[in-house]
């Protein structure tokens, strides 16, 4: 594929991520000969409900109640940024990536929109324990992606996907808008020289398009950025909250 690709943004929440996601994207990053730009999201809805009277804070491994206020939590956004930007530097210094790391509060959604010019991919970690990941990949893993429109910001997309699918021995699952677009993206995947498996979905119903999606499990999801079933934020955000999947957003 073309490797115009100027840097990758990786963008992570108080949520973690998989320490295998980092691997992938480091993975994607030295294909395209891409800089990474990794951004820590202090979640500002987390901000606003901390200092309520009501709120507690609630150990997942033990189940513990306890209080927690401004302080405390942004003391805890800075140790989760410190924790995940060790991390990706030890990855990229294993690859001679070179690599930014920042943080700023907001809405992941809205950091990706809101992305720097030079950003040709923006990348979603998915949130899942090791354990969960490996349990996943145990599995022939699979690349869904979402092929909207024909044109050349799809295709460009479907090279993305094709190429991670060939990379690792995935299986590609293209979810289509049309018959006209499926027939469209047959035609390609033959000239690539490659294969995919084709499911047709209303792109205008984002809940039966998520519906598809989630019943693939796949470990990649890959969209154009500008798709049109991410108009609606609240979109975007149910695909990162329900899917056990890294997100790929192709500019």
């Amino acid at each position: 594929m073309n490797a115009s690709s100027k840097n990758i943004l990786i963008v992570f929440d108080a949520a973690g991520c998989a320490p295998l996601s980092l691997h992938i994207a480091a993975e994607l990053a030295a294909g395209l000969r891409a800089g990474i730009k990794a951004l820590y999201v202090e979640d500002i809805n987390l901000m606003k409900a901390v200092d309520l009277p009501f709120t507690r804070e609630i150990s997942l491994s033990t189940a513990e109640v306890s209080n927690i206020d401004s302080s405390m939590l942004e003391q805890k956004f800075r140790a989760a940024a410190q924790d995940i930007k060790k991390q990706i530097e030890d990855i990229a210094n294993t690859r001679s990536l070179s690599i930014t790391f920042s943080s700023i509060r907001g809405h992941i959604t809205q950091v990706v929109r809101e992305r720097a010019e030079e950003i040709t991919m923006v990348m979603i970690p998915a949130v899942l324990s090791s354990s969960g990941r490996k349990r996943q990949h145990r599995i022939k893993g699979k690349v869904v992606m979402l092929y909207d429109d024909i044109n050349e910001s799809c295709d460009k997309t479907l090279d993305v996907a094709l190429s991670q699918a060939v990379n690792k021995d995935y299986q590609l699952i293209v979810i289509a808008d049309s018959i006209s677009a499926k027939q469209h993206v047959e035609k390609l995947v033959d000239e690539y020289g490659g294969r995919a498996e084709f499911d047709i979905a209303d792109f205008s119903d984002a809940n039966e398009v998520t519906s598809i999606v989630y019943k693939y499990h796949p470990s990649l999801l890959v969209m154009r950025e500008n798709s049109h079933l991410i108009d609606d934020e609240q979109v975007l955000r149910r695909l990162i909250d329900m899917l056990e999947t890294d997100i790929l957003l192709v500019h």
